[in-house]
């Protein structure tokens, strides 16, 4: 039977209810914190509370609630005790945890990182035990290794702007051995909209199905005619950035999504908020956060006369079919 991960069991597909692909609650430290405080989130109060606006504007699409993928990966301040914590408080909530790897920048000197010094076998098996096993405790920072009961269920790989480092290459070589032994679905980081098409290829090529993939803030590069070049592959579509004025007006999304479902892709296409840092969620006090996609972004596209039953895929119904695993007992 068909089943997503989430970080406290595996569960019915059909229960996620809105899934918000790509998001952020909890970050306890690692580079990116150390490259910008505003990533730092490491409060289950904050966390909870965030998690709590999205639950409440998810009721009025489904009676299940809402998922929040959170897509801190290995090495980069994953803490999966607080953020059972945060799954276990929210009413209406689910959590999906994940493993996998960021792109190279955020790991900060890598000579000496043991993404560089590991066999591309013995890197793959950490990735498999996060799945299989449960998240170390320690997010692999080694060098204990103390393994948790709650286990991932997505796994993310991230590549630079404009270029697949070696690293990055090496991490999605691992990923794929991943995906492919546990039937994980991968989503991916591009910088700045980039790569895109180059990560599906790349992903295909080692034989993770190309319905198994998900290129993430792809948004950032608007032009709908490339993004359908990598739809063309089989591949799923994240689009995130939400309420980011200062990248491009949400038009530019909706621009998006409109075209695709005129183009036949409709179910290929997943939301997210990424709203990962304090400076982009509610409880830190912004004006907008993760309940972004349930609160403006389906009522908007209500508004402006998308078919209610592509609003619904876009919210609910592709996201089940992604997240579900393939091939795992």
């Amino acid at each position: 039977m068909a089943f997503a991960r989430t970080i406290l069991g595996d569960v019915d597909p059909d229960s996620l209810g809105v899934v918000d692909a790509h998001d952020h609650l909890i970050r306890v430290g690692a580079g990116e914190v150390y490259i910008d405080r505003d990533h730092q989130l490491d409060s289950v109060e904050k966390a909870v509370e965030e998690g709590g606006y999205f639950a409440q504007a998810c009721q009025q699409w489904s009676a299940n609630g809402g998922t929040i993928v959170d897509m801190c990966p290995i090495n980069c301040g994953r803490n999966p005790d607080k953020l059972a914590e945060v799954a276990r408080t929210v009413e209406g909530l689910q959590v999906i945890a994940a493993t996998g790897f960021h792109r190279e920048h955020v790991y900060l000197e890598t000579q000496s990182h043991w993404i560089n010094r590991y066999s591309l076998d013995a890197i793959a098996e950490l990735v498999i035990a996060d799945v299989r096993e449960g998240i170390d405790k320690n997010d692999y920072s080694g060098p204990i290794v103390e393994r948790t009961p709650y286990k991932a269920g997505i796994i993310k790989i991230g590549t630079a702007y404009g270029a697949i480092t070696p690293f990055e290459h090496k991490c999605m070589e691992a990923a794929a051995i991943a995906s492919i032994e546990t039937g994980c679905p991968i989503n991916t980081h591009t910088t700045f909209g980039t790569c895109g098409l180059e990560q599906a290829q790349t992903l295909i090529e080692l034989g993770v199905p190309a319905d198994r993939i998900a290129i993430g803030h792809i948004q950032r590069n608007a032009d709908i005619y490339y993004l359908e070049q990598i739809l063309d592959l089989g591949v799923y579509l994240e689009i995130d950035g939400t309420n980011r004025i200062k990248y491009q007006p949400d038009s530019n999304r909706m621009a998006e999504l409109a075209a695709f479902k005129k183009d036949g892709f409709e179910d290929r296409i997943l939301l997210g908020t990424d709203s990962g840092k304090r400076s982009y969620q509610k409880a830190y006090g912004s004006v907008s956060g993760i309940d972004y996609n349930p609160a403006v972004d389906g009522p908007r596209m209500i508004d402006e006369g998308f078919d209610p039953d592509y609003v619904n895929k876009l919210l609910i119904g592709n996201a089940r079919t992604f997240f579900a695993f393939r091939g795992e007992d």
